[in-house]
Order: structure tokens, then C-alpha cells, then sequence
């Protein structure tokens, strides 16, 4: 009886086994078969993309540099804080406002205000003496690098075959030196070295119109925070009388030169190379050599873990399976439908960067809401891409690319004509009545808000001053009143909104005056007080 239970039993194994063989040269020759389809369609999605213009793979791109632009970055580079020392955080605010549209200017001030304030004492002064101490700790290497700066355009050199793993150290280098040559600016004018502060500026301008930033979402958006830190700077320089025609005519011509939508485009193709590397990768060496697509635990191990928990079988059968499938096949579809899909991203930004409104813009696909990465199958491709995707908006409030570069934009037409206004002041002793007065002298023409197309707002103060404005990114003129610091409404993935954009105008202020400026700090005093009665 047990011989032939035994007998049969291997029979009934070996049909098995050969069912299974069988089975196994089927599924692979279809699995081949399929796996061959796949790699031709990318491969003819890839030629005709190609054969139209576009970038799609990261061979495509260079980001080498000559050995003058590398050694403009090791100058720049050496100005780096050392990893060791405390880091500066008291850089002050160089658009401090009081009420809708004043500002204090801060170096007429007799001390300046910390970012954080400190404890025990719940102090938020800083002395003069205390901001030039942090500031010229690395003064020859900041000396240097304005020298470099000056002396020809900036780039930095990359290794574009990283992808979406690429280093980029300079962002954070950048946004530091911004800050301090801006900060010396002021230090230097409060001090009365005007010859000094016209370097610091010039240099901390240069880093925005000399820079041409790789075509990486993030290095563009660095840009645009960086000339916003100019914009505050140069406004707190202009306050002083004290600049030549030359001068501003220098300054006034460095901000006509820079086109911050112009190269937008060329970050859907990186990212898009980017992107299809990854899949490439999934199908290729992994920690230095080549992993078999079945690679995983012996059958022996299996069976252990088998016999332990046999639930287990079928989850790991499961994602084994996914994972091998997805090597195999869905990396090839992912890699056709990313190729795809940014052609359609790039192609938008092209439309885009034509507009010449934030109105028009805003109206166009993809500008204003979020479009993810959507695919037949589910993907780890999809999700990742699209986790990414929201992360980016919610770090930005709900802003984008494009809704960024458009404030820059708006910002460096008010501050060719603000410099105008200074250099009109300078030849008649006072600002004109309209901004058409400006040309064509100063100005071709007037320039028009980037924001809604119309001329940008202007007027004059009984003060002597002005007031200089754009509507902003919501195209609703609020007569000048600069933003507050509310938080906006963030966006609604679900119905694709990139949340509500920012209230308020992008304001070129009036300068508080002295009494105005004493009235705020008695405010602040009187509720520094309120804050230490509640804490007793």
C-alpha cells in the first residue's frame, strides 16, 4: 500500500514538473515576446521625440564648465561658512513694513533687529558693533568673491548624469552670500563707506543677472528667492541720495539684461531624462553589479519560512512576482508614458513663457493647476512622481514655477523703474508727476506690470516720496498694500487647484519717517511687555 501511494505520488510530482516546465518555456517566450514590444515602442517614442526637438536622455545635457567659470566657483565656494562654526542667523530684515505700504530703512536705525529673539531676556536687538563683528568674520574671502563676481558670468559645474540625485551645494552657498553682501550693503552705508556698499550691492545684483542656473526646478526657484533679497537690499540702497547717474545706469542695466521665463522649458527635459534614467536603472546594475531579476532567497530558506508562516507564502510571492513584472515590462511602460508626459509639461511651458501677462498665463494648461503623472497601471513610478509632485506644492504654498518666476518678473520691472525714478530725481530734484515722464529718456517705455498688463501703479507722497506697485500674482490692485503674513489657502489635489495665491501687492514702499518709525517701536515695546506680564 505505502509502495504504491509512494509510486504515485511521484508520478503525480513529475507530471508536475513537467506541467511546470512546460509552462515556465511558454510564459517566458510570451514573456520575451512582450518585454521585446515594449522596448521597440520606447525606442520609436524616443526617435520621434527626438527627430521634433526634444531632450530625453541625460546624455543630452552638460553641465561641465570652462576652468575661468571653475575657478569663479571655488572663489565663491570659499565663502561658504565652515561646517564647525555657529551658523549666522541675525541677518536683518531689509523690508521691515510698517502698516500697508512703509517701510523702516534700516540703516538710519541706531540698532537692528534679530531674526529669533533671545532667551532668557526675550531681546531682539542687535548693536551695530554685534552685526559688523558676524558679518566680516570671513571678510577677505567675501572681498574675493565680489572681485570674481564682477568680473564675468557664473555658472557651476555639475555632473548631469545624476539625475534626480544630482548635488547641487551651491544653492545653499548662493542664498548665504545674498544675504551677506546685501547685509554688508547696509552695514557699509550706515557706516558711511558709500564706495564699499556700491560693490556689495553691484556684486549681490550680479549674482541674479550673471547666474545662469542649470535647468533644475529648484536652482530657478533659489534664483527667484535670492532677487527678492536684492530687491529689499537695493530699495534700503536707494534711500541714500548719495549714487551717481553712472551708477544707477549701471544697476538699472544689469536688471534689463535678465529674462527669468526664458529657460524654464528646460527643466520639463531634465526632469524628463531625469525620470526615464530611473527607469533605466530599475533594469540595470544595482550596488555596482548586474542583479538577476529572480534574485532572492534559496528555495531552502523559502521553505522555512514557509513552514513558519505560511500566510507569508503568498504576500512574497506576491510582490516578488510585481517586482519581477514590473522590471521586466512596466519599467518599459512607464519609460514610453514619462517620455510622453513631459513632452505635453515642456510643451505647456513653451506657451507659457510666450504670455506676455500672468493674466494670460494663469489662463493656460498647467500653470495654475497640478497635473500628476497618471498611468494605466499602477506604477512605483506614478507614485513616487506624484508624492513628489504634492510635497513640492505644499512646501511652496500652494505656488509653482511659473507663479514664482511671474512675481520675479513683476519685481524686476518695478526695480528698473524705481532706479529710474532715482536717476530723474537725481537730474530735476524731484520724482515726476507719471511714469511717462521717464521716457524716453531713462525708459524706452514704461514699463507695464507683468501681472495684469496694465502700466505699473505709481504715485506721490505728500512727503517728497513715492509709491511703486504691482497688483501681484491674484491681479487685484489693493492700492499698494503689501502682503501679510498670513498663511494662504494651501492647494486641493483633488480637484487639481494649486491653492489661493498670495493677498496683496508686490509694493516698492514710501520710507517711514522718523516719528513713524518711533511710534512702531513703542508698539512693539508696549506688547514685549503684555508677552512678559503673561509669562510671570
Amino acid at each position: 500500500m505505502k509502495t504504491r501511494l509512494g509510486k504515485l505520488f511521484w508520478e503525480i510530482a513529475a507530471v508536475l514538473v513537467i506541467i511546470g516546465v512546460i509552462g515556465a518555456v511558454f510564459l517566458s517566450r510570451s514573456d520575451n515576446a512582450v518585454q521585446k514590444a515594449a522596448q521597440k515602442a520606447v525606442e520609436a517614442t524616443r526617435l520621434a521625440l527626438r527627430q521634433q526637438g526634444f531632450k530625453t536622455d541625460l546624455a543630452d545635457f552638460d553641465f561641465s564648465t570652462s576652468a575661468e567659470l571653475r575657478a569663479r566657483e571655488a572663489i565663491l565656494t570659499a565663502t561658504s561658512p565652515n561646517r564647525r562654526s555657529e551658523p549666522f542667523h541675525d541677518y536683518p530684515n531689509l523690508m521691515a513694513a510698517i502698516g500697508t505700504n512703509l517701510a523702516i530703512v534700516v540703516w538710519k536705525q541706531n540698532s537692528l533687529k534679530k531674526q529669533y529673539r533671545s532667551w532668557p531676556d526675550d531681546s531682539n536687538e542687535l548693536t551695530w558693533e554685534e552685526f559688523r563683528k558676524a558679518i566680516n568674520t570671513n571678510q577677505p574671502q567675501i572681498d574675493a568673491a565680489c572681485v570674481a563676481i564682477l568680473s564675468g558670468p557664473i555658472r557651476f559645474n555639475l555632473d548631469a548624469r545624476g539625475g534626480n540625485g544630482i548635488l547641487l551645494p551651491h544653492l545653499s552657498m548662493l542664498k548665504n552670500l545674498t544675504q551677506t553682501l546685501g547685509s554688508r550693503t547696509v552695514l557699509d552705508i550706515h557706516d558711511g563707506n558709500k564706495d564699499a556698499a556700491w560693490t556689495n550691492l553691484l556684486a549681490s545684483t550680479r549674482l541674479i543677472t550673471a547666474w545662469e542656473p542649470e535647468p533644475i526646478e529648484i536652482s530657478h526657484l533659489v534664483r527667484f528667492a535670492d532677487a527678492n533679497l536684492v530687491f529689499n537690499a537695493t530699495w534700503q540702497a536707494l534711500q541714500m541720495n548719495g549714487w551717481s547717474d553712472e551708477q544707477l545706469a549701471r544697476l538699472q542695466q544689469e536688471w534689463e539684461s535678465v529674462d527669468f521665463l526664458k529657460n524654464l522649458p528646460e527643466t520639463a527635459a531634465f526632469k524628463c531624462a531625469s525620470d526615464v534614467a530611473m527607469c533605466q536603472w530599475e533594469r540595470k546594475e544595482q550596488r555596482g553589479r548586474q542583479e538577476p531579476l529572480e534574485s532572492g532567497p534559496t528555495f531552502s530558506d523559502f521553505l522555512k519560512e514557509a513552514l513558519r508562516s505560511p500566510p507569508s507564502i503568498w504576500s512574497e510571492l506576491n510582490y516578488r512576482w510585481n517586482r519581477t513584472n514590473y522590471r521586466k515590462h512596466g519599467s518599459w511602460d512607464d519609460e514610453k508614458a514619462l517620455l510622453l508626459f513631459y513632452r505635453d509639461r515642456e510643451l505647456e511651458l513653451r506657451n507659457a513663457v510666450k504670455a506676455p501677462t500672468w493674466a494670460q498665463m494663469r489662463q493656460l494648461p498647467g500653470v495654475m493647476n497640478v497635473i500628476l503623472f497618471q498611468f494605466k497601471n499602477h506604477s512605483p513610478m506614478q507614485v513616487r512622481l506624484n508624492l513628489q509632485a504634492m510635497s513640492r506644492r505644499f512646501q511652496m504654498e500652494g505656488s509653482s514655477l511659473l507663479g514664482r518666476a511671474a512675481e520675479a518678473e513683476a519685481r524686476r520691472r518695478i526695480l528698473i523703474t524705481a532706479i529710474a525714478l532715482e536717476r530723474y530725481r537725481r537730474k530735476y530734484g524731484s520724482y515726476p508727476k507719471t511714469l511717462t515722464d521717464l521716457a524716453p529718456e531713462l525708459l524706452k517705455t514704461p514699463l507695464v506690470d507683468f501681472m495684469d498688463g496694465q502700466p505699473l501703479r505709481y504715485r506721490l507722497t505728500d512727503d517728497g516720496h513715492f509709491i511703486l506697485y504691482s497688483v501681484g500674482r491674484d491681479c487685484v490692485d489693493d492700492g499698494g498694500k503689501m502682503p501679510s503674513r498670513e498663511r494662504q489657502r494651501l492647494p486641493d489635489f483633488r480637484s487639481g487647484s494649486s491653492g489661493a495665491p498670495p493677498k496683496g501687492d508686490i509694493v516698492w514702499p514710501r520710507p517711514a519717517s522718523a516719528e513713524e518709525v518711533t511710534t512702531q517701536q513703542k508698539q512693539e515695546l508696549k506688547a514685549q511687555e503684555e508677552r512678559t506680564m503673561q509669562n510671570e
